[in-house]
């Protein structure tokens, strides 16, 4: 019994696949009593090249849908296309009839030749218009210089008339009057007869009435005077309203040609948009595309008001697939994938994802169609090479995937929550504990997205260490060819994922210490100690 013990339980003190390793008297407990280094296996952080398959169902979309509306009103005389139909840009899908717009066409050119007419009268006639009334000016002023120069005269021969006759006449009167005050003395005295006096009062009456006359020569002339004054003062009007005539049509007639400019700018304006409705009453494709809707028929009315498409035009159709919202970061712009269509069974479409959408569709965002069942997953549109597709395919994509990515052991890492976990790892001799955060596992190893660099050793069991541990390294084979081949009959590789070995340089020259032991080996070992 004690040679059997020996035989079964030393092997496992040592084993730390087994439980009583990291027990009070496993291999690591009875170092560390011993101050001794407890030899532990360990495996360099390694890159290696992952190869993982992604699979998703989808549909045929296109990419753009143009709808076709119409930019006039009218009745819809041919439709040329049928649902279906692949159309190249510029082909014409249906026609409006044109005689309404023809009719339009023609009143605009109609509009257009009468104001181009209205305006060549206006330039043509303004120049004369303006001529006649310069000359109106002209005359104005030559009659009010007429005037002026026969006021002047009138008022020359006024003042000669007050100098000469007035003066002359009043002279004659105060002589007379004189002659007559001394005759009348005389006669009082006798010295004169009385018949010399009546002769002197005959001529002072007369030296009066010719003082009366001179006087009323002066007011005649006064009278013409102001009468002259008064046909200056219209002859001054007269020049002020023609200057204003002619003020008021330079200023009327540079108007008039304006509006008539601005109208025949509009009747162009007009007549280009008839011939543009013309041109519209023909709707051509924007785009090269398939028909995938036709609704109008010839007959039917169109209005430009409506919202609802004559024809819709299918562009640029690609495989929209639905990944799992699980695989939300595994598919990125640009990887190329396979495409199987059950509209083409047994054949392949390689493709290229072109465009994602990361957001997750659930019930409350999408309503339920039949179909493809698209809860919870993300989309990923993907272009089909060599492949002219109609909307509506459904089939399923495969995207394979190779990304070199950071790779522990499985058995290093103690988890947490989160994606987030604990290894150890062997520094200077000695056992000391690194944060990671993990990320998905292939086969017995798991990916590594931070805390580790590549060629940092990890300790393959480090459940019964301590950090701060004194440690022997021992390099294991864990990523050999030949170990990964024994590893995969206990624990099957997932159907989705399959390893590429790239193992650096730094580790092939390392030996292995401790051989593998399976997890039932050290199970029977255990019972077999237990019972005897």
């Amino acid at each position: 019994m004690g040679i059997l013990s020996v035989t079964i339980l030393l092997p496992a003190l040592k084993d730390p696949q087994s439980r009583i390793y990291y027990s009070g008297i496993g291999y690591p407990a009875l170092q560390r009593v011993a101050g001794k280094p407890i030899k532990v296996q360990t495996v360099p952080v390694t890159t290696k090249s992952l190869e993982d398959s992604l699979a998703a169902p989808g549909e045929s979309v296109p990419l753009q849908e143009v709808d076709v509306r119409p930019l006039v009103s009218g009745q819809v005389e041919k439709v040329y296309v049928a649902e279906g139909q692949r159309v190249r840009r510029g082909q014409p899908l249906l026609q409006l009839q044109k005689a309404p717009f023809e009719d339009r066409v023609s009143t605009a050119r109609n509009n257009v030749a009468t104001a181009e007419k209205t305006l060549q009268v206006l330039q043509s006639s303004a120049p004369e218009r303006l001529l006649d009334l310069q000359e109106n000016v002209r005359t104005a002023q030559a009659r009010l210089y007429a005037a002026n120069t026969r006021l002047k005269a009138i008022d020359a021969l006024a003042e000669r008339e007050v100098k000469n006759n007035v003066a002359a006449a009043q002279v004659r009167l105060k002589t007379a009057e004189n002659k007559l005050q001394q005759l009348k003395s005389l006669t009082q005295q006798g010295a004169v007869s009385k018949f010399q006096l009546y002769d002197m009062q005959d001529t002072y009456a007369t030296r009066k009435k010719e003082l009366l006359a001179a006087q009323q020569g002066v007011l005649e002339t006064e009278n013409k005077r102001f009468i002259n004054r008064d046909f200056n003062i219209t002859r001054e009007n007269d020049l002020i309203s023609a200057q204003q005539a002619l003020e008021l049509a330079q200023k009327t007639l540079d108007r008039e040609l304006v509006d008539a400019r601005l109208r025949l700018e509009n009747r162009k304006i007009e007549l280009q948009e008839a011939t543009r409705d013309l041109n519209r009453t023909v709707i051509y494709a924007s785009t090269n595309g398939l028909v995938s809707r036709v609704n109008i028929h010839a007959g039917e009315i169109v209005d430009s008001r409506s919202n609802d498409p004559l024809v819709t035009l299918a562009q640029n159709t690609v495989f929209k697939a639905y990944i799992d919202q699980a695989r939300l970061n595994a598919v990125k712009v640009g990887d190329k994938a396979t495409v199987r269509l059950l509209a083409y069974p047994g054949r392949t479409f390689s493709g290229r994802v072109i465009q994602l959408n990361p957001t997750v569709e659930t019930d409350a965002t999408k309503p339920r169609k039949v179909g493809i069942d698209r809860q919870y997953t993300y989309s990923v549109w993907v272009a089909v090479n060599d492949l002219q597709m109609p909307p509506g395919l459904q089939g399923y994509v495969d995207f394979d995937q190779t990304n070199a990515r950071l790779v522990i052991p499985e058995s290093s890492v103690t988890h947490f929550s989160a994606g987030e976990g604990m290894v150890m790892v062997a520094q200077a001799g000695k056992a000391a504990v690194k944060k990671v955060r993990v990320g998905r596992k292939f086969d017995n190893q798991r990916e590594v997205l931070e805390g580790l660099k590549p060629g940092e050793l990890v300790v393959l069991f480090p459940g019964a260490l301590h950090p701060g541990d004194l440690i022997d390294s021992q390099f294991a084979d864990f990523f050999e060819p030949d170990h990964q081949q024994d590893a995969s009959k206990g624990s099957p590789a997932s159907a989705e994922s399959r390893l590429s070995p790239a193992t650096p340089p730094e580790i092939l020259h390392h030996t292995p210490t401790f051989p593998p032991h399976t997890h039932e080996n050290q199970s029977a070992q255990l019972s077999i100690a237990e019972g005897r």
